[in-house]
């Protein structure tokens, strides 16, 4: 069973980099996020391993009716594809997001530390993604936030 606990507020992790604050468009309608409800934010990460350093490449929010219609824009083949690839990594999130339940971790880095799909740990990754979902100005622990790997991201390349 997904259960929802809603974080007070965001996570300065999720603001807008350039701003130091949360986001306040929708990048693809470029309507204000405070009128929103609920959006997501995503950000894709490079990192030296050996540096020990991160880079964020691109971050952005969506509004959730512009996420929601993106996914219209994708072919029945390859949704068909993602979803199986999905289905095929299911039991890993649901373990994941059942552990991090079970014991109330509600801290950023518990949900940060490993892929949601594949449990490789994120400082052995090249480069990873990382989103949210904000619902009325606080981050939602449920589904989200979600990491994806570098190992996932081929997977996900290769359908």
């Amino acid at each position: 069973m997904i259960r929802k606990f809603l974080n007070e507020g965001i996570p300065s992790f999720f603001y807008n980099y350039d701003t130091g604050a949360p986001f306040t468009k929708c990048a693809f309608c470029d309507e204000n996020l405070a009128t929103k409800s609920r959006y997501a934010v995503e950000k894709m990460i490079n990192q030296n391993i050996s540096l020990q350093s991160r880079e964020i490449v691109y971050e952005y929010a969506l509004c959730w009716d512009c996420a929601t219609t993106m996914g219209g824009d994708i072919s029945e083949d390859s949704k068909l594809a993602i979803q199986a690839l999905y289905n095929e990594h299911g039991e890993s999130v649901v373990r994941k997001l059942d552990y991090l339940h079970r014991t109330e971790k509600y801290t950023l880095d518990s949900w940060l530390e490993r892929c949601s799909l594949t449990g490789k740990e994120i400082r052995l990754c090249s480069e990873f993604s990382v989103s949210g979902i904000v619902e009325d100005g606080n981050l939602v622990f449920e589904q989200s936030p979600m990491v994806v790997s570098d190992e996932f991201m081929y997977k996900l390349q290769s359908v």
